[in-house]
């Protein structure tokens, strides 16, 4: 398998599955979709809703997230819950999810939350049931919809992780492998955790031969545990001058002044962090820097 496997909503993957009966062609999904194998779902045909379909909302009613049919007050949200379980549990090794915005079912911290039955009371928006679901059973798994992937940072993180992922899954069969994965994800994790990256590190140094099974399975873990984390800016900038350092000797002042000046605005918000990686990965060709090509930091997303 040479592609990475990732799960997606059947209404983005030309299925007319949409309660009005209609699809959804999205320009981001359709540049994606080559680089993966699919698996589509939808949870809400596939509880019985059919197609086309009066449209269910999310409500809060208590401590409770409801789906509901407002038009009828079918409640389907035991159906949602169990479908996604079912789901989630028997899906073969994926890799992440690309699932509909907005939707009660499917959205992103994206599906708005109704504090009354009339909907006219709007709390704020939330997960569906479904990545609500994968956020309980696979907290690891990267999740995403089509409108945050307008988003060039969050586009960035969830296919860097979809790849991490995936690499991961390939690198476990033996300790060469998986060492290697390590050294070239060092600062694409340090931009996650530095202190899961120690903590894998020191899993691997402590591998004894014969052992390969546990050192998996203690790395994995671990692992898991850093990818369900996001990537947070103080530890990103921290990353990006570690990597700074390799090719800092070799620039002029005014190249050196403009990146640290890029650095400064990345911390103020004023540029994104999916440009300051486009001018390392530029030096690293410039420069013919092997190591920190090899970086997935730079390789990925």
């Amino acid at each position: 398998m040479d592609k990475p496997t990732v799960v997606i909503s059947a209404c983005l993957n030309g299925f007319f599955n949409r309660y009005n009966g209609g699809t959804v062609s999205d320009d981001n999904v359709n540049a994606l979709k080559p680089g993966f194998q699919l698996i589509t779902v939808c949870p809400e045909v596939e509880i019985g809703l059919g197609i086309p379909r009066k449209t269910v909302s999310l409500f809060k009613l208590g401590d409770r997230l409801e789906v509901i049919q407002r038009e009828t007050g079918l409640n389907v949200t035991q159906k949602l819950v169990e479908y996604s379980e079912k789901t989630i549990n028997n899906l073969p090794e994926v890799d992440g999810f690309i699932l509909k915005a907005k939707s009660p079912s499917c959205g992103v911290k994206s599906a708005k939350v109704f504090g009354n039955l009339e909907a006219t009371k709007i709390l704020g928006k939330d997960d569906g049931i479904l990545p609500a679901t994968v956020r309980r059973l696979r907290p690891y798994l990267p999740l995403i919809d089509e409108g945050r992937l307008n988003n060039r940072e969050l586009r960035w993180e969830f296919l860097a992780k979809v790849y991490l992922h995936f690499l991961f899954r390939q690198s476990s069969q033996d300790i060469k492998s998986l060492i290697d994965f390590q050294a070239r994800a060092k600062y694409l994790f340090m931009s996650i955790s530095q202190k899961d990256l120690k903590i894998l590190g020191r899993i691997l140094a402590r591998h004894q031969k014969g052992n390969l099974e546990q050192t998996v399975a203690d790395y994995r873990q671990g692992f898991y545990q850093l990818l369900s984390r996001p990537v947070r800016k103080s530890n990103l900038l921290n990353a990006l001058n570690h990597m700074f350092g390799y090719v800092s000797p070799r620039l002029s002042p005014a190249e050196k002044q403009h990146f640290l000046r890029l650095l400064d605005q990345y911390r103020s918000g004023q540029t994104d962090f999916v440009t300051i990686i486009e001018f390392l990965r530029a030096y690293g060709y410039r420069f013919n820097l092997p190591y920190l090509l090899d970086q997935y930091l730079l390789t990925l997303g």
